[in-house]
């Protein structure tokens, strides 16, 4: 069975561009990018689940960090940094 590859390019464009206007938690970002996380979903209320694939992505890659502050994890664009 093949299974054709997803284009995430305007999902991850928006998650960048809400991590630069100060959205920077998984719960702010999957309310945030509900409408569009449905397009990519197969289950009914894996929108966190494609949120969270993004921000793991996106990480690897160099271009989001995280920090935890208490017992939250802020989520955060690399671009700039030293």
């Amino acid at each position: 069975m093949i299974i054709a590859a997803r284009d995430y390019t305007e999902f991850d464009k928006k998650l960048l561009e809400l991590l630069d206007n100060g959205t920077n938690t998984a719960a702010a970002l999957t309310k945030a990018l509900d409408a569009q996380a449905k397009l990519l979903i197969s289950q009914p209320g894996d929108e966190f689940r494609v949120v969270d694939r993004r921000l793991q992505a996106l990480r690897k890659k160099g271009l989001i960090s995280w920090t935890r502050r208490g017992s939250s994890v802020l989520w955060s664009t690399t671009q700039g940094e030293a």
